[in-house]
């Protein structure tokens, strides 16, 4: 049995949210607990090194800068986190 809104007469599921401002509020508290933002600007030569990672690793940008990120808590472990084994 499918569902019919009795206002648009249309078929399939029922809505969710009132309208898009709900949506789009939903939408992003479900993204805020997978991570964190970070808004940053980064230099012309910074921005274009970051391309070329990210097309060399096959990813986003969000993916390269965790990668950076990661690896470089793993290469200065020891300087960010001294005296912690």
């Amino acid at each position: 049995m499918e569902y019919t809104s009795p206002e648009t007469k249309k078929r399939g599921r029922p809505r969710m949210y009132a309208d898009q401002a709900q949506r789009m509020a939903a939408y992003r508290r479900r993204k805020a607990r997978a991570g964190q933002r970070v808004d940053a600007y980064v230099g012309v030569e910074a921005a274009w090194r970051l391309d070329r990672l990210v097309k060399a690793w096959g990813g986003t940008s969000s993916q390269a800068i965790e990668r950076l990120i990661l690896e470089a808590d793993q290469r200065y472990e020891s300087i960010l986190f001294p005296g912690v084994e």
